[in-house]
């Protein structure tokens, strides 16, 4: 037993790992964004295009590839996935236009694809029985590694030694966990039965509890990765912060994201859909909040802190229940997820920087609130009819 718990450790920390690079590579350009525009010599509404490249090339591969983790395992996707993250973000050190930032970030995103549904699939596989949410949970604290110190890290070696730095660090972190995953055995992959069940995933994506958390997942992200990128820039050239301090506002968030960890027990002992609405509404009301504050940089920190602390128990619950509701067919369904949560985040930043560049972060954050707001109200509204079944958190 004492071996047991120690492998199962081992791969916990190794997959939290997986989660930081992923997170690093994913949030990096927020306050770097200004200085790889003016690197590249285009705006940040251009540059941020990487971005949508990432998000675009993300959803496709999990739509496409996420399927075969039920077929092959979760760890060889794993390190299949992790291969192409790394190349994509070697190669993005060496852009020197935008279009070669955005197909280098696009590879990184095919990989990425792959690399976050066969990770949550591997951690809640590989669980002990009846602890499935607080292992999810310390492997989703990788958000808040990468946003405590990838991201800031990142701005100050921006500051120091340029952002082509910042990419060829983040390389390397990709290249160390590449390595430590290949000392973890393989899982087994599901029987046919099981990869068969992909397809009825499908239909019950269209009418059943996968749909709601999809359309929810969606509306969750389009406003998430709508406005994070820009807070740095809008500190930036707004409020006259350096590249440094850019960076303590992913901080203050990731501070938040990972203070909420510590509160995980909630999640098992009660019912997790339930509290999902109650989280959503808190998202939403803190995006409402970053127009009165986004004039002062102190005011802007804290809604950084509890925007972080809030999203860590939305970002928890959903793969939580996606992942009870998908059964047998995890892999296949939360590649959708992966799938539908990269769309928002394409269209997150190609839209919602169209608005930035015109009419500025207040606008953009009101528009966010709407989006989590009505993800609330349709939540709440399900769960009052009745036309789901309660799921609790690790079953």
């Amino acid at each position: 037993m004492p071996n047991v718990n120690k492998s199962s450790s081992y791969t916990t920390v190794v997959l939290l790992g997986v989660v930081a690079t992923v997170g690093s590579n994913s949030l990096v350009l927020s306050p770097i964004l200004t200085d790889v525009s003016q690197g590249l010599e285009t705006s940040p509404a251009i540059t941020a295009r990487a971005i949508a490249a990432y998000g675009g090339a993300t959803a496709l591969s999990a739509v496409l590839l996420a399927p075969l983790i039920d077929r092959f395992g979760s760890r060889k996707m794993l390190l299949r996935g992790l291969l192409a993250l790394f190349v994509g973000i070697a190669l993005s050190s060496f852009a020197h236009n935008w279009i070669m930032l955005a197909l280098a970030q696009a590879l990184a995103g095919l990989g990425a694809g792959v690399v976050l549904p066969s990770t949550y699939a591997l951690a809640t596989k590989t669980a002990p029985k009846g602890q499935e949410a607080r292992v999810l949970g310390r492997v989703l604290t990788g958000w808040s590694l990468s946003l405590v110190l990838g991201v800031p890290v990142s701005a100050v070696i921006a500051d120091a030694l340029g952002w082509r730095a910042c990419f060829a660090t983040l390389g390397l972190l990709a290249l160390a966990t590449l390595l430590g995953l290949r000392l973890i055995p393989n899982d087994q992959p599901n029987d046919l039965g099981a990869r068969l069940s992909f397809i009825r995933s499908l239909r019950d994506a269209v009418t059943g509890d996968i749909a709601l958390l999809l359309m929810i997942c969606f509306a969750y992200m389009i406003a998430f990765y709508g406005v994070y990128p820009f807070i740095g820039d809008h500190v930036r050239s707004r409020l006259g912060a350096s590249t440094s301090f850019a960076g303590l506002f992913s901080l203050a968030y990731g501070i938040g994201f990972g203070a909420a960890s510590l509160a995980d027990g909630i999640l098992d002992r009660y019912d997790a859909k339930r509290l999902f609405p109650f989280a959503l509404l808190g998202i939403g009301l803190t995006y409402a909040a970053i127009v009165p504050a986004g004039a002062d940089l102190s005011l802007l920190l804290g809604i950084c802190l509890l925007w972080g602390f809030l999203n860590h128990f939305g970002l928890n619950i959903l793969v939580l229940l996606l992942s009870a509701a998908a059964g047998e067919a995890r892999g296949a369904v939360l590649g959708i997820n992966s799938a539908v949560t990269y769309l928002g985040a394409l269209s997150g930043a190609a839209l919602f920087g169209l608005i930035y560049e015109q009419q500025g972060l207040a606008r953009i954050a009101l528009l966010a609130a709407g989006f989590l707001l009505a993800a609330a109200v349709t939540g709440w509204c399900r769960l009052l009819r009745g036309r789901t079944d309660p799921v609790r958190s690790g079953q």
